[in-house]
């Protein structure tokens, strides 16, 4: 029986076990909706397409999945870009396939042409216009396990409205995909032998854990891997929840936002073991003083991302997971013993949070403490962009999962976590899903408040409002002679009524009375929920390094 294109589509995308695609219909892409209608493939309308593209990260991110999102030709080709982009940093699976214009027309700027392929070029992994319907098969195929194979990330599938419509008779999707370039790693026992000498001859070794660790699958294997090295080892933002904070040896996160413990235990080691971070400058601080005087060992999935900030002494190729379990294999059993090293990296003071006192209004971090100490233990939290990203990210306490805290770190994108929890939320109907974010960054995405109330999502939402752009602000306070150039929110329009036009309940926070009571209540609401926190306009995340210095110059605390 013949065959549409865009059948053709939704039957591959079927095959690669796609039950949830995230999109917007246009004139481009009527077929593949009319596909659509009776395909037991899930389609959920976000009100945006960079909605789509944050909603599909979140249900990727989470589960681990490919995420895939749909969009028409033009400004809906174009709407996806940023969101592709924060998806090529971070390296998430995401497939999006869009509409293009008749195969005839394309060159002339017809309406709503443009050159996605070309414009993605750059921040994808692979892109392709399919000019042929006999075509699509092979290039979903290979679109998606180019998506998932090496370093995760972006893949664009750009489809001409005449191949959707166009009929073919005989068509089957490829049982094995075979791309060049993508060969699997040997076994690396030189390595690990120069390794164990190294970590023998080492007196104050440190590890570094990414986001390598959950797109690996290697959770389990790095934590028995560290369990039996029992070197001090710190985490990135994206690798938070690998390795519980109970862990003896554990030193928190490093960074532009990180303790204090783990930014001197970097700074002052011999030998630094990176499991699947790619070191960028927001973790290393000034390049030339970060980990110094130590030799570092990375492994490292993709061999372009080796070398980018310091010479790796001793280069790892090859997914986490594997490596990590040959490694585990072939430890001697008896290694040094790092106790007094450890002791003396937990020794470092990690100074408490100073704030102004007496402004009754509540506290950001202290708001935040308590949401992660009364949430669900197995929640999922995604966090926008600015102070409350790293305020959140601090105080994370609890987070035992690599997939529970999401946010965008590479990119840094605003607007993220509204549109997130929506995939986050459809991927884990029955657990907690709560979104974090500004004032600033959640009017960037408003409108998927649309699209939470559409699929009753019980997504719970805080928005830390301090009436600023608040990381910006504390830049301009600190570095800028408190020069406060266009960062000020004060015009803000009344969120509490915005949701509930939007058929969510909401409250507002503006007192430091009763926050548990409040917090519990928001939590424990039945359906969406929004809670507003009306925080001091000049709250500052500490501890801070400024950029382009080292993780040793960290600024601590507020001068009061």
């Amino acid at each position: 029986m013949p065959t549409t294109g865009a059948e053709i589509v939704l039957e591959c995308l079927r095959k690669e076990g796609v039950e949830i695609v995230f999109g917007y219909p246009g004139g481009a892409n009527i077929p593949l909706y009319d596909a659509l209608f009776n395909s037991p493939i899930r389609h959920i309308l976000t009100r945006h397409e960079q909605g789509a593209t944050f909603a599909a990260q979140g249900y990727s991110r989470v589960s681990g999945r490919h995420g895939v999102c749909l969009a028409t030709s033009g400004p809906g080709a174009t709407n996806l870009v940023t969101g592709i982009a924060d998806a090529k940093m971070d390296g998430i699976p995401l497939v999006c396939i869009t509409g293009q214009v008749r195969r005839p027309v394309i060159g002339t700027d017809a309406f709503q042409e443009t050159d996605v392929v070309g414009m993605t070029l750059p921040i994808t992994k692979f892109n392709c216009v399919v000019m042929k319907t006999e075509e699509l098969p092979r290039l979903i195929a290979q679109s998606f396990y180019i998506a998932r194979s090496g370093r995760p990330g972006p893949v664009l599938i750009d489809i001409p409205v005449d191949v959707l419509k166009e009929k073919v008779d005989e068509w089957e999707y490829p049982e094995h995909v075979e791309v060049p370039g993508y060969l699997h790693q040997s076994k690396q026992t030189l390595q690990f032998d120069r390794l164990i000498e190294m970590l023998q001859a080492s007196q104050r070794p440190v590890a570094l854990v990414g986001a390598g660790a959950k797109w690996s699958g290697a959770t389990k294997i790095v934590r028995e891997l560290l369990d039996r090295m029992h070197v001090p080892t710190v985490q990135t933002v994206h690798g938070l929840g690998t390795i519980p904070e109970e862990r003896p040896y554990y030193l928190g996160m490093v960074g532009m936002h990180g303790t204090k413990q783990a930014n001197i235990a970097i700074s002052h080691s011999d030998l630094l073991i990176v499991l699947g971070a790619r070191l960028d400058d927001r973790v290393t601080g000034d390049p030339a003083h970060f980990a110094k005087h130590a030799k570092i060992v990375q492994f490292e999935i993709d061999p372009a991302q080796l070398d980018r900030v310091r010479p790796v002494e001793l280069p790892i190729v090859g997914d986490l997971k594997e490596t990590a379990e040959e490694f585990l294999s072939v430890i001697p059993p008896t290694l040094k013993n790092w106790n007094g090293w450890t002791e003396e990296c937990k020794s470092v003071h990690n100074p408490p949070t100073k704030e102004k006192a007496g402004t009754g209004k509540p506290s950001p971090t202290k708001v935040l403490e308590m949401l992660f100490s009364m949430m669900d233990p197995d929640a999922l939290v995604a966090a926008d962009v600015g102070q409350h990203q790293m305020w959140a990210a601090q105080r994370a306490s609890g987070i035992d999962h690599p997939r529970q805290f999401v946010t965008t770190g590479g990119l840094g994108t605003m607007g993220f976590a509204l549109p997130a929890t929506v995939g986050m939320q459809l991927a884990f109907p029955h657990r907690q899903v709560i979104c974090v974010s500004g004032d600033g960054g959640f009017q960037m995405n408003i409108q998927e408040l649309a699209t939470i109330q559409r699929y009753s999502l019980p997504v719970k939402i805080m928005i830390i409002d301090n009436k600023y752009l608040g990381m910006v602000r504390q830049w301009q306070q600190l570095f800028w002679d408190r020069r406060y150039s266009e960062v000020d929110l004060y015009d803000n329009p009344d969120f509490v009524k915005i949701a509930e036009a939007y058929g969510i309940t909401s409250k507002l926070m503006n007192t430091d009375a009763d926050m548990e009571g409040q917090l519990k209540e928001f939590l424990s609401a039945p359906g969406a929920a929004q809670l507003v926190v009306e925080c001091p306009a000049e709250a500052n995340v500490y501890p801070m390094v400024p950029a382009g210095a080292a993780l040793t110059d960290m600024l601590l605390e507020e001068k009061i």
